[in-house]
């Protein structure tokens, strides 16, 4: 969670992803936001996994860029400017959009990837889905969630649900997953998440 300057609360996949493990950790998380708690700061072992998953992540970036994708990468900044040039991108078309920002208030999400595909939709003959990179070797629920946030932000950007979503594990393997398999369970489960914050 992240309180803007005009005090609005911003929720991410992660705040989803701690209500469903626990919802103390969502409590915890609000508590933080007014003060009345402090963040905690992660360990030395996760800032090693931090690093080591951003490697994977440049790496597989580099790999689309060998097999000649075009890639237009997002900068840093603030969240709407960063959203407004994803939006720009998609409406360029190039293969691959880098670090793109999707944002629907209350929702933020930040996605490793966007990669067109050649399904028809307001952009024009192509479309985007979501692919995101993991450290780990199997596909984990969380994962799949958090895939959801950004599909369902993804969609009113271009008029379309994505079909599919992706992950590329650490064991270099690359997994397509349908999106409505997943999004009821995602969809209800989002909505627990924002009736509790009520």
């Amino acid at each position: 969670m992240k309180k803007q300057s005009n005090d609005q609360i911003l929720y991410s996949a992660t705040d989803l992803v701690n209500f469903l493990g626990c919802h103390h950790a969502t409590f915890l998380d609000v508590e933080a936001l007014t003060g009345d708690i402090g963040k905690v700061e992660p360990s030395d072992f996760q800032q090693l996994l931090i690093k080591k998953g951003l490697d994977h992540e440049v790496a597989y970036l580099q790999r689309l860029k060998d097999e000649g994708k075009t890639v237009v990468e997002i900068p840093k900044g603030n969240l709407l400017d960063r959203a407004n040039l994803t939006l720009d991108a998609m409406k360029s078309g190039p293969d691959v959009i880098y670090q793109a920002v999707l944002f629907r208030s209350p929702w933020q999400g930040y996605a490793d990837f966007l990669i067109k595909c050649d399904t028809p939709s307001s952009l024009g003959d192509f479309s985007y889905e979501v692919l995101d990179t993991k450290l780990a070797r199997t596909a984990e629920p969380k994962h799949i969630i958090q895939l959801c946030v950004y599909s369902e932000l993804l969609m009113p950007l271009q008029d379309l649900r994505p079909a599919n979503m992706y992950l590329f594990l650490g064991n270099q393997e690359k997994h397509q997953f349908r999106v409505t398999d997943f999004f009821y369970y995602y969809t209800r489960a989002k909505g627990r998440f924002e009736s509790h914050l009520q």
